[in-house]
């Protein structure tokens, strides 16, 4: 029985750093908070600190700034009956306005996560982003007149974004 709840909770883990990415790339501010405790911290490369905190330097730092957070390998360390640590790569495209057009950022490098259950929910108590490698290029996307410009399920912002319109439950996690 104890295994079974071990795998019940690696599930439950994993779907909490997957809510994260979806998050994120949808701007979906209350499920950033439904993934994190809300006393938290954060260590975001450019941000240290506390939930609130971060989601105001996200809110800020994404401004004009489609992303796509890719989750890989995940490693789930369960330490105890509320307590695990989560390390999950990731790949994070982000297309930057800039001064002389927009620019890719591409981010590769793994979430090292404190997780805790309070409650019988896991979510995040502590984030370290560990950075292994980026690029930065020039931008190439071309929504305004591209060959993708007249297209109806481009990605956005919640609520804008097809998800939210297609999920039976409204995209809700």
């Amino acid at each position: 029985m104890a295994a079974m709840q071990g795998l019940l909770d690696k599930q439950a883990i994993t779907d909490q750093l997957m809510r994260y990415s979806r998050a994120m790339d949808r701007r979906d501010w209350d499920l950033v908070r439904q993934v994190y405790w809300p006393d938290a911290a954060d260590d975001h490369m450019h941000y240290q600190g506390d939930l609130a905190g971060f989601l105001e330097h996200a809110k800020n730092f994404l401004v004009d700034m489609p992303t796509v957070h890719f989750l890989g390998n995940v490693l789930v360390d369960l330490e105890s009956d509320t307590l695990a640590f989560a390390e999950t790569y990731y790949l994070a495209y982000h297309d930057l306005p800039g001064e002389s057009g927009r620019q890719d950022l591409i981010l590769w490098g793994r979430y090292l996560d404190t997780l805790e259950k309070r409650n019988g929910d896991w979510r995040i108590s502590a984030r370290t982003l560990a950075l292994d490698a980026y690029t930065l290029t020039a931008g190439t996307s071309s929504w305004e007149n591209g060959m993708f410009s007249a297209i109806k399920t481009r990605g956005g912002a919640k609520p804008d974004d097809p998800l939210y319109r297609l999920h039976p439950r409204g995209g809700r996690a």
